[in-house]
């Protein structure tokens, strides 16, 4: 039961995430499910008997806000991570040159954060959260800046 608790209370910290990326209230992603504010409450915290969202609703949340929170969770829960797509219409070696640019800015804020947080011998708490942080948009960074580079230089088929 513990385990089901511990999913329910991430699942419901993304779909709070999630409408964040919406403008408006809860009630807009509430309304856009077909329900009212109330309950769209009562399902997301399981009260009144209710149960929480099926997983076609997750899907219409995620389509409705265009967010990456709840698709994370469940990636996260696997060892994966969630990595956005670049968009890659119209790219060229100055689109590159800036991508490769903020690539190693990141890199560079990483290796410094890096080596502040091993002056002391340990990487307290918040060193550590910090380092996983701009880790993860590092391995982000590069994974966009590769899927840009096969793009641009791909042969034609």
């Amino acid at each position: 039961m513990e385990a089901q608790a511990e999913i329910h209370i991430g699942l419901r910290t993304a779909v709070k995430d999630s409408e964040r990326f919406v403008q408006g209230t809860r009630g807009t992603v509430a309304a856009n499910l077909g329900y009212s504010y109330d309950q769209y409450n009562n399902r997301l915290k399981m009260n009144k008997g209710t149960k929480f969202f099926s997983l076609e609703e997750l899907v219409d949340i995620v389509d409705f806000t265009q967010s990456p929170c709840i698709a994370a969770f469940f990636a996260d829960r696997a060892g994966f991570m969630v990595v956005e797509k670049p968009l890659l219409g119209k790219l060229d070696n100055v689109d590159m040159f800036d991508c490769h640019l903020h690539l190693n800015a990141v890199k560079g804020l990483l290796d410094k954060t890096i080596e502040e947080a091993k002056a002391d011998g340990v990487f307290d708490e918040k060193e550590r959260k910090d380092i996983a942080q701009l880790k993860r948009e590092y391995q982000t960074t590069f994974e966009a800046f590769m899927l840009k580079l096969d793009a641009l230089y791909a042969e034609e088929r």
